[in-house]
């Protein structure tokens, strides 16, 4: 018989099957978990130090147990990435059932990457290993600093967004948020006037941990809301991506109305 279903009576659940049955229900996704310190790292000199929490990579729970330190090569950059490696062998004491068995996991562990290539195989198809960034860092001959990679599977809630210089809220009516779900940057804002800063088109400030990866611009449908007549005008949001400006700006129809005085819109984007 060549068909068989593993969720049934006295069939046999391999791990592997485990792992394909979760990746799915995740829509193959990948990512860290709410749990723990969610997998936080700190740089002391050239020793990072990775705290506690659990990542889902290609449908494996992965833990660290208790804080975990590596060394980084220095004069460099690169990632620092929780491994699966089906490549190597598990170690086993013990005989199944018994209650002295144990299990010295080998195929999951922290590394660092130096190359800028990350490996990312399908393991659910075949393929062996699956490395998931966690930070970034960049180091000098005897030290380093790293910026932790935003969670996947997490809800921050929404939060205020910062203002560029001269950019206000219309006495206080308006408002600047953003929120970071599952891996998606919201933001949301409301009566923005923009008139008193820079270009007189700057919205909001984006954190750079939260702006789009890539060299293209993004573009996004917002107003130009005027709250006292009702009237909202068509203006395209411009959203620039990591290294090349923090800042959200607006671009209308100058002809139609002169200045960006109510901001208001919606923009959502996948994070890198």
């Amino acid at each position: 018989m060549t068909m068989t279903m593993y969720q049934s009576d006295r069939n046999f659940v391999s791990p592997a099957n485990d792992a394909s049955l979760y990746s799915a229900m995740v829509n193959d996704t990948n990512g860290t978990l709410n749990r723990g310190k969610k997998l936080n790292v700190t740089v002391n000199g050239l020793t990072a130090t990775v705290d506690t929490g659990q990542a889902l990579i290609q449908g494996r729970l992965v833990e660290i147990l208790s804080a975990e330190s590596i060394t980084l090569p220095s004069n460099t950059s690169g990632k620092i990435v929780v491994t699966v490696d089906l490549t190597k062998q598990n170690d086993v004491s013990g005989n199944a059932g018994d209650s002295s068995y144990s299990v010295t996991v080998n195929q999951a562990y922290i590394s660092v990457i130096t190359s800028g290539t990350i490996t990312q195989d399908d393991l659910n198809n075949g393929g062996y290993i699956y490395q998931l960034p966690i930070a970034s860092f960049v180091s000098t001959a005897t030290t380093a600093t790293t910026t932790n990679i935003q969670s996947l599977f997490s809800d921050t809630g929404w939060l205020p967004l910062s203002l560029p210089s001269g950019t206000g809220t219309n006495g206080g009516s308006g408002w600047a948020q953003y929120r970071v779900k599952n891996n998606m940057m919201m933001i949301s804002f409301y009566n923005i006037n923009c008139v008193n800063n820079v270009n007189h088109n700057q919205i909001v400030v984006i954190p750079e941990s939260l702006q789009p990866v890539g060299d293209n611009l993004r573009y996004f449908s917002i107003h130009n809301y005027n709250a006292n007549t009702g009237y909202a005008y068509p203006v395209m949001a411009t959203v620039q991506s990591k290294g090349h400006g923090a800042v959200v700006y607006g671009m209308w129809n100058y002809s139609e109305v002169a200045n960006l005085t109510g901001a208001t819109g919606t923009i959502q984007y996948p994070i890198g």
